[in-house]
């Protein structure tokens, strides 16, 4: 959402983060990818916007976060190519956010990116890439993924009788396990076989292990108190065991092996070598 003078606010803000993340990856001379959007969002948002995350604010949010944007950025770029290379030439990006793929991507042809999310966002992005070619066909669509979403995707020309590659990142922990269960059963009907699911799950229990405690103590008007405020996923369930109930056929890489293979630390925030910290599963599954 926006305060009115076009500035995110809420649940919208936080894709700041990200684009803070990707901005700072790609200046790095071992970047895991290269998105050359991202600091363009940064310089729209204005340096008021990203204070809640950035420097004098965020410190603490920020080192225990360490490179984890980056290697989840990495880990679902790798997947789609594996989708493309499989023949998926549907695309769906649930809770797009500031996400740049169809401009940054190598798509194989006839591909066509659907982009999901509030309208306001979607309105700042538009600005913000208004005179910037993707390197495939790109549909934006503006809707709240709690309600029924389903109907504008199929009036923008998705077609549920072919595979589809859906991107559920960095959005389940917004969502009520209600709501949660009610946006997969939404893809599941509309997946035709051969299609591919790729799910970031993690839930409030980030935000309410020791070590997110001790931050939110130290900072009390810092990132991770207002993550508090808006994270609602209270989901116990294996995710595993959740999307299988759905009918997917799902596979999970530890973040502590996605690290290693990159070539990285671990996340402070998700170490399982360290006491009271969160956890987040990075999982794939085909249908």
């Amino acid at each position: 959402m926006t305060d009115g003078s076009g500035l995110l606010t809420g649940v919208s803000s936080t894709a700041l983060v990200v684009g803070m993340a990707r901005a700072a990856e790609s200046e790095r001379a071992d970047r895991l990818f290269d998105d050359h959007l991202a600091r363009r969002f940064l310089d729209a948002a204005g340096a008021g916007q990203q204070a809640v995350w950035s420097k004098g604010r965020g410190d603490g949010f920020a080192e225990a976060m360490g490179d984890y944007f980056a290697l989840r950025t990495r880990y679902f770029d790798d997947w789609f190519a594996r989708a493309g290379a499989a023949g998926c030439r549907q695309m769906v990006l649930l809770a797009a956010g500031l996400d740049t793929r169809a401009h940054r991507l190598d798509w194989p042809a006839g591909t066509r990116l659907f982009e999901l999310d509030q309208p306001d966002l979607l309105a700042f992005k538009e600005h913000v890439l208004r005179d910037e070619e993707p390197r495939c066909r790109r549909e934006v669509i503006a809707a709240d993924l709690r309600e029924d979403w389903t109907v504008p995707l199929a009036e923008q020309g998705f077609r549920a009788d072919e595979p589809t590659a859906w991107l559920v990142e960095g959005v389940l922990v917004y969502l009520s396990e209600e709501d949660a269960n009610g946006l997969l059963a939404r893809i599941s009907a509309l997946s035709a076989p051969g299609s591919h699911l790729a799910v970031e799950h993690v839930t409030r229990a980030m935000v309410e292990s020791d070590q997110a405690k001790v931050a939110a103590a130290a900072e009390p008007e810092g990132a991770v108190k207002l993550l508090s405020t808006l994270w609602k996923n209270e989901m116990t369930r294996s995710p595993g065991d959740w999307l299988g109930t759905y009918g997917w056929d799902a596979a999970e890489e530890p973040l502590t092996d996605l690290a290693r293979r990159h070539g990285r630390a671990v996340p402070p925030a998700f170490d399982p070598a360290s006491p009271g910290t969160g956890r987040v599963s990075l999982l794939t599954a085909v249908r």
